[in-house]
């Protein structure tokens, strides 16, 4: 079999965050989702296998375990020397009691047949036949110090099992895929589980993981691992608001700046499964993988299935030490985002909360005019804008302008935008069909369904089936028409509601083949529109993940424009994600999701810390409104370069205030925020102590947001102003804070000359 195996390279992630970092990804598809983006290589000579390999670069060792039939990772971590066989049997056991005489270990895809009890990695059938599947290693290439390539051969089930794994040569990234063919010549394969599973190591003994739901998405959770398993399965057909495929596992005592951990993610827009379990005899393993229904993935002879990617990074520098080796590993190694990194994240006017679906061409070109004077650089058309869409009861799915509301369609929008040298940006949700729609009553049968079960709404509204060649046709067809027809440069794409019904035409599941038709849809837009930004969207941050970021280029978290639930949100998100993906907006003084009223020096101080958007009716400011607003915007510019560059700082506080930062790679300028959440029983606030100065520098310090008004404010902004101040000093003693008024920012800016 002449079978091409692609690996991916990641050049990142080697310099911070702590002693003996390391990523661990597993990428694998159905079918190569953007071949242009990956690099593919064809084994060419087997060796004789061995049972201990290494890969290794300056500063990084993984260790492969194929000492028994599986491969399994023995170790990750700092580089080691000379290793072999009697090494890893150094941290082999001996018969427990009552158990197999030999322990089995923890390979990267257990089986039936294994001898290990926990939940199994991979699991096949042939109707009721060829379940007990026992694929052994048999072949291993390893061209080079980095490079891995097995191969496992069931002669049960007629299966070939393949790894690939890839240390990245200039940091300490390590690229893990699994292959799984069908080897029989006659008889299909049905692949009832395929996850990837990770030995915890034995110190790491709670977990962290993020759950919420739709408007206060992100919410971060800790719990101690005990003898208990930890299982969430996602069915709803995207990364969910409930709980993303996502989790850190750590040492109780880890905290933001210190202390063990080991976050993973699953790169997977669709279903998924994750699970950590302690067994009884102590030992801790992670699974992800994707979650599939019965008969979902049915392999026809020859036919191979890649599983989706798993991404995962260890640190010793804590939860900050995780933040910077992701924002590393995103930057250099995600293509839509890595290609944006000389160009500055432009602050963007969104028109959804200024206007709904009450679009008037008039009063878009006078909010385009206020939107330039206070320093705009996108202006997107959100909901509201395509035929008879008055109401989300309709329309979705008729991808032409209407009329009624915009006479002579999208042209003076845009050319108003030019004119002012902003981006016109324009709001889609292709995946979606209204049952009042043109595109519904023609093409009823377009759509997933359970029949003959009642078609469900959601948001008053169907799910297209994408993996049909006429509607993946259609879609292209009406995008594309919009990208060439008028000068659109960033589609905020949207997804308003979960899969509840996935069948498809066939009556058979379709999340899986669903997600992996939506990122091909994706693709071939970015193909064929290459300067053409996309966003995320999921009814908020209902798709926030790795496997979509292969597409777009930033997310919107949530729904909710309240600044105080977007902190908790935003401090999930910055976990995993930098702050050039975070779409952050100063809503309407009052949020329309909870009602609750915020100042615009509080609201902006939140918003600043991402990619700043404006989302209300500008032209509506008073005149101290608009003064601020456009100093906020001015101030975002000016600093957004370091802002979406530097590397994170996350500051450990008392409950009732959080605090965070960001420092330039040469640590001669940072930003640092305190956020006052409540009031404390003490009247002042604990001291604030920067973190990842150069303690042999001097700094200017300077409290360059919210603007002063008077009183505590005035004397500590003179006060930290008088000299600069060494990086020592700022780290070790910190400084006093203002007492201040709960729901409060302060912005610090820190500059050595």
């Amino acid at each position: 079999m002449d079978r091409r195996w692609q690996l991916f390279h990641s050049e990142s992630v080697s310099e911070a965050g702590g002693r003996g970092i390391l990523l661990l990804q597993a990428y694998t598809s159905r079918r190569v989702i953007n071949p242009r983006a990956e690099h593919r290589v064809v084994p060419t000579e087997s060796s004789d296998l061995q049972s201990v390999y290494q890969l290794s670069n300056g500063d990084t060792s993984v260790i492969v375990d194929c000492r028994q039939r599986l491969p399994a990772i023995g170790y990750i971590g700092l580089k080691l020397t000379d290793v072999d066989t009697r090494d890893l049997a150094l941290t082999d056991r001996h018969e427990a009691p009552a158990s197999l005489a030999e322990a089995p270990p923890v390979p990267l895809m257990p089986d039936i047949t294994c001898g290990f009890l926990g939940h199994p990695g991979l699991a096949v059938r042939r109707d009721r036949q060829c379940w007990q599947l026992h694929p052994i290693v048999q072949k291993a290439w390893q061209p080079n110090d980095h490079q891995l390539i097995l191969e496992a051969f069931c002669a049960v089930t007629e299966m070939t099992l393949r790894y690939e794994l890839t240390l990245a040569t200039r940091s300490a990234a390590l690229s893990m895929r699994v292959a799984i063919t069908n080897d029989s010549p006659s008889e299909a394969l049905s692949l009832d589980a395929c996850n990837l599973t990770l030995p915890v190591p034995d110190h790491l003994d709670a977990y962290t993981h993020l759950n919420g739901r739709w408007g206060l998405e992100c919410q971060s959770n800790s719990q101690a691992l005990d003898q208990v398993a930890y299982c969430r399965e996602n069915r709803t057909g995207r990364s969910s608001h409930q709980g993303s495929a996502s989790v850190v596992v750590h040492e109780k005592h880890t905290s933001e700046t210190g202390g063990h951990a080991l976050a993973c993610q699953l790169a997977w827009s669709g279903n998924h499964q994750l699970r950590i379990e302690q067994r009884v005899d102590g030992r801790r393993y992670l699974q992800l993988g994707e979650l599939l229904s019965p008969a979902e993935v049915v392999l026809d002879p020859g036919a191979t299935y890649d599983s989706p990617t798993v991404w995962c990074v260890f640190s010793d520098g804590g939860f900050s030490g995780l933040s910077q080796q992701w924002y590393r590993l995103l930057r250099h190694d995600f293509p839509r985002v890595a290609a944006l990194r000389n160009k500055p994240r432009p602050v963007q006017l969104n028109t959804w909360e200024a206007m709904y679906f009450q679009l008037d061409e008039s009063q878009l070109l006078t909010m385009i005019e206020h939107a330039a004077q206070l320093g705009i650089e996108r202006f997107v058309l959100d909901d509201g804008w395509f035929q008879g869409r008055d109401t989300d009861r309709s329309s979705l799915g008729d991808w032409w302008v209407d009329s009624s509301k915009l006479p002579s369609g999208l042209t003076p929008l845009i050319d108003a935008c030019e004119r002012h040298g902003m981006e016109f940006g324009l709001w889609i949700e292709p995946e979606m069909v209204s049952p009042d729609s043109e595109l519904y009553r023609r093409h009823p049968d377009w759509i997933l369904h359970h029949d003959p079960a009642p078609r469900l709404l959601a948001r008053h509204q169907l799910v297209l089936d994408l993996t049909r060649p006429e509607v993946d046709a259609y879609l292209f067809k009406s995008i594309s028409g919009l990208l060439e027809e008028t000068a659109i440069r960033y589609l905020k794409w949207d997804m308003n509601r979960d899969i509840h019904q996935a069948g498809n035409a066939l009556g058979h599941p379709a999340v899986a083949h669903q997600t992996r038709a939506l990122y091909r849809l994706m693709d071939r837009i970015n193909c064929a529109f290459p300067d053409v930004e996309i966003e995320s969207c999921a009814s908020g941050g209902g798709r926030v993940d790795c496997g979509i970021l292969r597409y777009v280029s930033r997310f919107w978290p949530s729904d909710s424009n309240d600044a105080l639930d977007r902190l908790s949100v935003q401090r999930g998100f910055s976990l995993f994600f930098p702050p050039e993906l975070m779409g952050s907006h100063i809503g309407p003084e009052t949020c329309h999701l909870t009602g609750r009223r915020h100042s615009l020096a509080f609201r902006g101080g939140v918003a600043f810390w991402g990619h700043l958007g404006i989302e209300m009716d500008v032209t509506t400011l008073n005149h101290r409104d608009r003064e601020a607003l456009a100093l906020l915007v001015t101030l975002h510019k000016t600093h957004r370069s370091l802002l979406h560059t530097g590397q994170p700082q996350r500051l450990d506080r008392p409950k009732h205030d959080m605090a965070w930062g960001v420092v330039a790679d040469d640590r001669r300028e940072a930003l640092f925020c305190h956020a006052q959440l409540a009031s404390g029983i003490e009247p002042f606030p604990a001291r604030y102590r920067f973190q990842g100065l150069d303690e042999h520098m001097h700094y200017q310090l300077r409290c360059i947001w919210p603007p002063v008004d008077g009183g505590f404010m005035r004397e500590h902004v003179d006060a930290i102003a008088t000299r600069p101040w060494s990086g020592s000093t700022l780290m070790a003693l910190g400084i006093a804070l203002p007492i201040r008024h709960p729901e409060s920012v302060l912005i610090y800016h820190l500059s050595s000359p």
